[in-house]
């Protein structure tokens, strides 16, 4: 029969071997992905302040996973206290980044209402809260039989993971709720949708195990089991969902290669033919459920084709109000009044 140690032992080994492969999972996501901020760095990307939000969740998770490899490969006795402490905060406000990006996404599809952003930013004040709590708990000693660093009084983190489970589930139900309430026949939309039922389903693997292993209390090991996998899939499906929307937006027409090139650089591989119109529009603008009819002017391209509809602009833009760039179709050929419905690329955009 197996002894209470024993097995406190084995569950602590089974603890490291999932940690090393979400460790690799993570690294590896990390790198192939990389392509995306170096183009924010070096200017290819337009920068935008959401930005800071998605650099800071994936770096201080890449932090915490090698920080965590080191303290728990090193053979020779160190600080097991620091190594705590540096894991919980750079693991931590990880997580506290990818909730952020959560609750931009809400924040934007409610179109920036002050109540929606004031329940949304207290929520993830507590969620702050919650972190700094964390930190400060559980303590590590070395063990000489392991030659590593165990955690012990992990029970302790429990309040705090269960605070971040309700702080998710509360800003995935504004963000869910939002999409449903705004529902329309547009691809954005349906992106939207998705990534929502995406991010309910990693939730729920993986969150739900750590928040239920600390309140059992089996083992230490036990407790720490979901931590690091909940924290890299949480941040892979926020940081995976951002840029996935950053790119529908800004890259409609071709690669963002194509679409952020110099100026100069497009004008000389522009066709001859290519030009630009401007036209006298009549915008019918479907904004937070009712339409908003602007008359103003707008810049779009001269490509057009005939269908049975009417005159559609190919990949056109027009100028929407507060610079809110939307794809536009020419839905009537008239020449005293032309309408254009905007798509709903519209906060959206301006918020993300």
């Amino acid at each position: 029969m197996v002894s209470s140690v024993e097995y406190a032992i084995e569950t602590f080994m089974h603890h490291l071997k999932v940690f090393h492969t979400f460790a690799g999972v993570f690294i590896w996501e990390y790198i192939i992905t990389l392509d995306f901020e170096w183009e924010v760095y070096t200017g290819v990307r337009p920068w935008r302040w959401s930005y800071i939000a998605y650099i800071t969740a994936r770096t201080l998770t890449v932090t915490a996973v090698i920080i965590g490899l080191v303290g728990f490969n090193l053979t020779r006795e160190f600080s097991c206290e620091a190594w705590l402490r540096s894991v919980l905060a750079t693991a931590w406000f990880g997580g506290c980044g990818a909730s952020f990006l959560l609750l931009l996404r809400g924040v934007a599809i409610w179109n920036r209402d002050y109540r929606i952003m004031e329940l949304a930013g207290f929520v993830w004040l507590v969620d702050l809260s919650a972190a700094c709590y964390a930190i400060s708990r559980g303590q590590s000693r070395w063990s000489p039989l392991l030659r590593t660093c165990v955690v012990t009084n992990t029970e302790e983190f429990k309040w705090s993971i269960l605070m971040r489970f309700i702080v998710d589930c509360t800003l995935l139900g504004i963000m869910i709720f939002g999409v449903v309430q705004k529902r329309n026949p547009t691809e954005l939309w349906y992106l939207l949708c998705f990534q929502g039922l995406f991010w309910i389903t990693a939730a729920i693997m993986m969150e739900v195990p750590g928040v239920i292993m600390p309140f059992r209390n089996i083992n230490d090991g036990w407790n720490l089991m979901f931590q690091y996998p909940q924290l890299v899939v949480v941040v892979i499906a926020s940081s995976r969902s951002y840029r996935d929307l950053i790119q529908n937006i800004s890259d409609d027409k071709g690669s963002y290669r194509e679409r952020f090139r110099g100026n100069s650089e497009r004008r000389d591989s522009a066709p001859e033919n290519k030009r630009t119109i401007h036209v006298a529009v009549k915008r019918t603008v479907d904004f937070n459920g009712g339409l908003l009819d602007l008359d103003t002017t707008g810049t779009v391209p001269s490509q057009v084709a005939d269908e049975e509809s009417g005159l559609v602009l190919n990949s056109g833009f027009a100028q929407c109000p507060h610079h809110m760039r939307v794809r536009s179709t020419l839905l009537q050929n008239d020449t005293s009044s032309r309408v254009v419905r905007c798509l709903i690329k519209t906060h959206i955009v301006s918020m993300v």
